[in-house]
């Protein structure tokens, strides 16, 4: 059996289309997307059509939930992170009004998680999901050797307790998820965490989009390969710059660098 995962492609069609051009080369049996589709881009309408299109079965991750959910400002927090959210509340309501109304209702009917069993027993099965088992916010980071290397330190230790909060139940084999830009796998205890990465918006310095590939093999287990794909990052750069959404700069810059912006 031969799954193929992917996430986050936040409006970015020129990347969504080469990574689905990668997939199908492998025939996997089962190809799924797991959340952030089309925040944060250029063209959210015509990612959320090519999936539905595609009859992909997808997950929906936090930009998805906000799309849907549309939060209101709570008037206590502090003026920054007032000011961050207002501009998450512009690009959610920028976005929202470029998907029909039959789009967001697909997108809030997505589920929160997807399980393939490739035997009768639990602790081999696959589990999907956008950012953890618990919900679509919390980060699940890199080992603590890429911690080191990305961030001068460990941010979150295997004992941190709220990471065992994250974990301790799950009964899987194996864990796969996005919403960190950066693709890794991490072992805890007997659960592997496999960080597929994401279409677009990388923050790890490789421009290219990204996806994981999933083989099992018997007694072998699940085998996990993370594949990286070109395509014309220039291209959507400009379409970014002709379109301008709220906050494009700092899109634009997240794409030419693949790293993080100074409010991130």
């Amino acid at each position: 059996m031969r799954v193929a995962i992917f996430s986050d492609v936040h409006g970015n069609l020129t990347a969504l289309e080469a990574v689905l051009a990668d997939i199908c080369q492998y025939a996997p049996d089962l190809t799924y997307f797991a959340g952030d589709l089309c925040q944060d881009g250029a063209r959210p309408s015509a990612c959320v059509q090519r999936i539905r299109e595609a009859q992909i079965p997808s997950l929906y991750g936090n930009t998805d939930e906000e799309l849907v959910n549309q939060p209101l400002l709570s008037r206590d927090v502090e003026k920054e992170e007032a000011e961050r959210d207002q501009q998450v509340k512009d690009m959610a309501g920028w976005t929202r009004a470029q998907l029909s109304e039959a789009d967001l209702l697909w997108l809030g009917e997505l589920p929160f998680h997807r399980r393939v069993s490739p035997t009768v027993h639990p602790k081999d099965d696959l589990l999907i999901v956008h950012a953890n088992p618990r919900d679509v916010d919390q980060h699940i980071y890199p080992p603590e050797a890429m911690q080191k290397t990305l961030f001068g330190k460990v941010k979150q230790p295997d004992d941190d307790p709220e990471l065992r909060d994250l974990l301790q139940e799950l009964s899987v084999g194996i864990l796969a998820f996005g919403h960190y830009h950066v693709p890794s796998v991490r072992h805890w205890g007997d659960l592997r965490l496999a960080n597929i990465s994401s279409v677009s918006l990388p923050v790890d310095g490789d421009r290219r989009a990204k996806y994981g590939l999933f083989t099992w093999r018997g007694d072998e287990g699940w085998q996990i390969e993370h594949h990286h794909v070109e395509y014309d990052v220039e291209r959507e750069i400009k379409l970014l710059t002709a379109v301008q959404p709220p906050e494009w700069q700092s899109l634009v810059q997240r794409l030419q660098t693949a790293r993080p912006t100074e409010s991130e």
